[in-house]
C-alpha cells in the first residue's frame, strides 16, 4: 500500500550550505511509502557533484531513520521545477534558433503537418510574441480564439493539428511587451490552453536567447529541441548559442536543420551552394534542406512535405527510442552522482529475488558496473544492457544464484 504526505521531520533537519533545508529549497519534491520502501523524489540539477553526493547520502540516512523503513529509493524527477504543467502533452519539442529569418516557423509548421500526417496527435504553440506567423502559414485557421466554460483558450484545429498563437488572440499581438510581461502572456496561453491529449507538442520558439526564450526554457517542460540555421557564419554562431542555452536547461538536442542550404538554378537546373560556410553543430543529426519556394509558400502542404521526412524521422526516433525506450519499472538514476548510483543498485539487488531482474537507467554503464562489481561482490549475477537513446542506457541486473551446499 502506498502512502504520501508532508515530508517528515528528518528531512527538515538536514542543513544545506546556504542554511536552508531540502524541503524549503525544493530538493525534496515528495516522500512516499510503499510497504517497507521509502521513495524520495528529488531534483538536484545544477548542483556540483560533491554537493549532490553529500545531499543524497543525507537524504538516504534521513529516510532510513523513519519507522519501519526497510529500503530507500532516491529518485530524481524530470521537470519538477517547471511552473507550466502540460499533462495533455506526452512529449514537448521546441523548434528554435537565436537568429531570425532562418525559417524556424516554416520548419515548425511543416514538421507539425508531417507528424500529423503520420498519425500523431500534434499540438503547435506559437511562442513568438513579437512575430506570431504560424497562423499565416497554416491553411483554414482563423481567429479569434474562443474560451470554454472554464475560461480556457480553446486551440484552433486544422489537419489534425491543434494550434494556439498570440496572433489569433484578440488580433495581432502588441510588440511593446517585454521581459516578464511578454513571458506571462505566453505562459497563460500555453499553460492554460484547453489542449486535448497530444502525442507531441511543438513550440515555435521566439528568436533570441534571453527574455521570453530563456523564461520559456526555465518554466516549460521541454524534452528535446530541433535547431534551425542557415549555412551563414553569423547564423551558425547564433544557433550554437541557442544549443548551449538549451543544454544548460537540460534540454536534449534532437537534430539541426541547415535550411536554404542550396538552390536549384531556374535556367539550367544545376544545384548551387548559397554560402561557403560549413555547419558544425554538436547534434546527433544535421538535415540539409534546399531553398524551396513551395516549402516557403505552403510549409508541409496537405499531408506533409517530403522535405521534412528526415526531420520527422529524427523526432519520431527521439520520442520512441529515447523518451519511450525506458521501461516504467526501471529505476532512473541518471541525475545521481556515480557513487550514489552504485549504492542504490546494490540496495536494489539485495532486495531482489534470484528470479527477478533489477532494471535501472544510467549515463555511463561501464563506470557504474566496474564499481558495482566491487560493491555488490558475489551478489551480482548476469548483466544485460539495452540502449535507451542518447540520454541513458538501461541496465538489466540479476542476482547471483547461491548453490546449496552438499551435506554429508
Amino acid at each position: 500500500m502506498a502512502t504520501s504526505g508532508p515530508p517528515p521531520e528528518p528531512f527538515q533537519e538536514i542543513e544545506l550550505p546556504d542554511g536552508s533545508n531540502p524541503i524549503s529549497k525544493g530538493v525534496v519534491q515528495r516522500v512516499r511509502r510503499e510497504d517497507g520502501t521509502i521513495f524520495v523524489d528529488i531534483t538536484i540539477d545544477g548542483l556540483g557533484d560533491n554537493l549532490k553526493e553529500r545531499i543524497v547520502q543525507q537524504l538516504r540516512g534521513a529516510a532510513l531513520s523513519l519507522p519501519d523503513a526497510e529500503h530507500v529509493r532516491i529518485q530524481p524527477v524530470d521537470h519538477a521545477d517547471k511552473d507550466v504543467e502540460l499533462p495533455e502533452a506526452e512529449h514537448v519539442i521546441a523548434v528554435a534558433s537565436a537568429k531570425g529569418g532562418v525559417g524556424k516557423t516554416t520548419i515548425s509548421v511543416a514538421l507539425a503537418r508531417t507528424l500529423a500526417a503520420r498519425g500523431h496527435k500534434v499540438g503547435l504553440f506559437d511562442a513568438d510574441i513579437y512575430g506570431p506567423n504560424v497562423p499565416h502559414l497554416l491553411e483554414d485557421v482563423e481567429g479569434p480564439v474562443l474560451q470554454n466554460d472554464l475560461g480556457q483558450p480553446v486551440p484552433l484545429e486544422t489537419e489534425g493539428i491543434q494550434m494556439l498563437s498570440p496572433g489569433v488572440v484578440g488580433g495581432e499581438a502588441p510588440t511593446a511587451r517585454r521581459g516578464a510581461i511578454a513571458y506571462g502572456a505566453m505562459e497563460n496561453l500555453l499553460g492554460q490552453g484547453a489542449w486535448e491529449d497530444r502525442d507531441i507538442m511543438i513550440i515555435d520558439m521566439p528568436a533570441g536567447s534571453d527574455d521570453v526564450a530563456g523564461a520559456l526554457l526555465e518554466h516549460v517542460p521541454v524534452d528535446g529541441s530541433v535547431l534551425v540555421t542557415t549555412p551563414f557564419d553569423a547564423s551558425i554562431d547564433d544557433t550554437q548559442r541557442t544549443l548551449d542555452l538549451f543544454e544548460e536547461n537540460g534540454v536534449t538536442p534532437i537534430a539541426a536543420v541547415e535550411n536554404m542550404s542550396t538552390y536549384e538554378c531556374d535556367c539550367c537546373g544545376e544545384e548551387n551552394d548559397l554560402f561557403d560556410d560549413t555547419v558544425d553543430l554538436d547534434v546527433p543529426t544535421l538535415h540539409r534542406l534546399p531553398f524551396d519556394r513551395e516549402l516557403q509558400r505552403n510549409p508541409g502542404g496537405k499531408g506533409g512535405h517530403e522535405a521534412l521526412t528526415g526531420v520527422a524521422d529524427s523526432v519520431e526516433e527521439f520520442v520512441d527510442e529515447v523518451l519511450g525506450a525506458i521501461p516504467e519499472s526501471a529505476v532512473d538514476l541518471r541525475s545521481l552522482p556515480p557513487e550514489n548510483q552504485v549504492r542504490q543498485l546494490s540496495a536494489e539487488l539485495a532486495l531482489a529475488d534470484p528470479d527477478e531482474t533489477v532494471e535501472a537507467v544510467v549515463e555511463d554503464p561501464t563506470a557504474v558496473l566496474d564499481d558495482l562489481e566491487a560493491d555488490a561482490g558475489e551478489m551480482l549475477g548476469g548483466v544485460d544492457t539495452a540502449q535507451g537513446g542518447t540520454t541513458g542506457v538501461v541496465l538489466e541486473l540479476s542476482r547471483a544464484r547461491t548453490e546449496p551446499q552438499a551435506t554429508s
